[in-house]
Parts: C-alpha cells; sequence; structure tokens
C-alpha cells in the first residue's frame, strides 16, 4: 500500500512526464528560446567586461591608491560579475521553463487534435475537438467541429 506521500510523489512525476506531450517539437522550441537567452546573456555580459575591465584597469592604476586598495577593487569586481552571471544564469533557466510551458501550450493541442482524428478515422463521427480553456490555436479546434458538424449533416441528409 503506497502512503500519500508517494501517491502525491507520484501524480507530480507523472504530470511532469505529461508536459513533454510532443518531445521533437518541444525540445526543438525550448532549445531555440533557450538559445536565444544566452545569446543575449553571452553578448550583454562580454559587452559589459570589456567595456568595465579595461575602464577599471585604467581607474585603478591612475590612482594615487595602496596595493590593498586596488586589489580591494578588483575583488568587488569579480564580486559585481559573479553576481551578473548568477543573474544570467537564473534568466536563462526562467527562459527555458517559460519555452517548455508555451511549446506544452501549442503540443498538447496539436496532440488532441491529432487523437480526436485518429478517433473519427475509427468511425466514431460524433467525437469533437476539445481543447483546454487556456490552450492555444482554439479557432482551430472550432473550426475543426464545424466542418465535422457540416459533414455529419450532409451524410445524414443523404441518408434520407
Amino acid at each position: 500500500m503506497s502512503t500519500k506521500t508517494e501517491q502525491n510523489l507520484g501524480r507530480s512525476a507523472r504530470s511532469w512526464k505529461n508536459f513533454w506531450i510532443n518531445p521533437k517539437f518541444q525540445k526543438k522550441y525550448v532549445f531555440w528560446v533557450t538559445f536565444s537567452g544566452v545569446l543575449l546573456v553571452a553578448v550583454n555580459s562580454g559587452v559589459f567586461y570589456f567595456f568595465t575591465k579595461e575602464n577599471y584597469d585604467l581607474l585603478v592604476e591612475l590612482s594615487p591608491m595602496t596595493d590593498d586598495a586596488k586589489a580591494q577593487l578588483y575583488r568587488e569586481l569579480w564580486w559585481i560579475i559573479g553576481c551578473l552571471v548568477s543573474g544570467n544564469l537564473f534568466f536563462i533557466a526562467l527562459v527555458a521553463l517559460v519555452g517548455v510551458v508555451f511549446s506544452h501550450k501549442a503540443a498538447g493541442p496539436m496532440y488532441g487534435l491529432v487523437k480526436t482524428c485518429e478517433r473519427i478515422r475509427e468511425g466514431d463521427v460524433q467525437q469533437r475537438v476539445r481543447f483546454r480553456p487556456g490552450d492555444d490555436f482554439q479557432e482551430v479546434a472550432m473550426a475543426v467541429n464545424e466542418m465535422l458538424d457540416v459533414l455529419t449533416q450532409q451524410k445524414s441528409g443523404k441518408k434520407e
């Protein structure tokens, strides 16, 4: 007999697995969204580092400071860079997560549409496309359902 914790863990594991409805499409989508984020972060970080380091070197070397003060300034520069890298990694993870969610909102309805078409092909002509309220492609579901209604009416009209 399983405990409630095991049941809840199983549900969350199943729901995460269910997020990958069309893995080929979704992984490609998440890759390109994340790649765009990585590219943006890399360019911004490179520009920041290049100009900041160059100016820092110039200002530190020309200023009348002790070596300890100069070392402290460089430690602070590396601390700032570390914070920026951490923030950028968080941003990239967030972009990837958003990519998974949005790819699911596109892949889920298409999966449902394919399953409905398979059921209709198997003979269940009363089957209709039903998407969740927040899913994309609602207009596709309406158009397919209207087409199926017209075909059903035409088919029943020919029998009479």
